[in-house]
């Protein structure tokens, strides 16, 4: 009879911890939903080039930003190596040595802490066990991990990342990672950044759907081969098709209209190549209607 209530009371106990962890955790998402969907009611993301988005290149923009993504940067031998490669042809690249990487992003997230945004930051790697430590280190740093399903160089590629992992056939790695993401039980929410146009978008769909559970986020380029203008229709299905996320819209994006148009089917609306010729000013005017 004592021995039966002991089990019960233990039991019971144990339910209103799990209850208790159940509302903390919904409470903190609930927050953090409502951090990322408005901060400060600013609507334009920096989106990462490589090589480029670090630190110093953010502060060129303080207070212009909703979110400020940084790299991508390479968390393993993989991707470091893949990244020299890529240099020695001509492109930039982070080649962040992987022994110091903490400390060289930890230093890029601090200098754009002082820009008022939120920051993400964009990572590629395959080899989860090699950076587990390294992804645990940068969330206590960043707002936002960003996971590299975009990247088309032929080098990232060849090892089944970047866009590559956006096929079907390679799901079953996508899933991989981020579900060892997911293990890692990081605080930081996860982003997909993607590239519309490399598979049917109805597939990309169907293949996103597969790892719905793992991310929190979609990052999307409106890629349109052969085209100077953004795919909206693939981004408007993307979109539609995933309401519970925050959804970023990238591509061809420079000036206030394209912005407006661009937010009619996504929370945020992304640029990129128009910093590096100093298009800003619309940016500004943006940010205080």
């Amino acid at each position: 009879m004592i021995f039966n209530l002991f089990l019960l009371l233990t039991i019971t106990f144990n339910w209103q911890i799990v209850v208790f962890k159940l509302l903390e955790v919904k409470q903190m998402m609930e927050n953090l939903e409502n951090t990322i969907k408005n901060p400060k009611n600013k609507k334009i993301v920096m989106a990462p080039m490589a090589g480029i988005t670090d630190g110093k290149f953010s502060t060129k923009f303080k207070g212009l930003f909703a979110i400020y993504t940084l790299g991508g940067y390479n968390l393993d031998s993989i991707t470091y190596n893949c990244s020299i490669s890529i240099e020695k042809r001509g492109r930039k690249e982070f080649i962040y040595p992987l022994h110091s990487i903490v400390d060289l992003i930890k230093k890029d997230i601090l200098l754009t802490r002082e820009c008022g945004g939120l920051v993400s930051i964009n990572v590629r790697f395959k080899n989860l066990s090699e950076c587990k430590n390294i992804l645990r280190e940068l969330d206590n740093y960043t707002d936002i991990i960003e996971l590299n399903c975009h990247c088309r160089q032929k080098e990232i590629t060849s090892v089944g990342l970047g866009q590559e992992l956006l096929k079907k056939e390679n799901n079953h790695i996508l899933k991989k990672i981020l579900e060892g993401m997911k293990n890692l039980n990081l605080k930081s929410p996860v982003f997909l950044k993607i590239r519309c146009n490399v598979i049917d978008t109805d597939d990309l769909i169907d293949n996103l759907k597969n790892v719905d559970n793992y991310f929190d986020g979609l990052h999307i380029d409106g890629f349109n081969p052969n085209k100077d203008y953004c795919d909206l229709e693939s981004i408007k299905k993307i979109s539609s098709s995933f309401k519970d996320k925050v959804i970023i819209g990238n591509n061809s994006i420079r000036c206030e209209k394209d912005a407006k148009t661009m937010l009619k089917y996504c929370d945020y609306a992304s640029v990129a190549r128009c910093l590096l010729g100093g298009n800003v000013d619309w940016i500004k005017g943006f940010n205080s209607c």
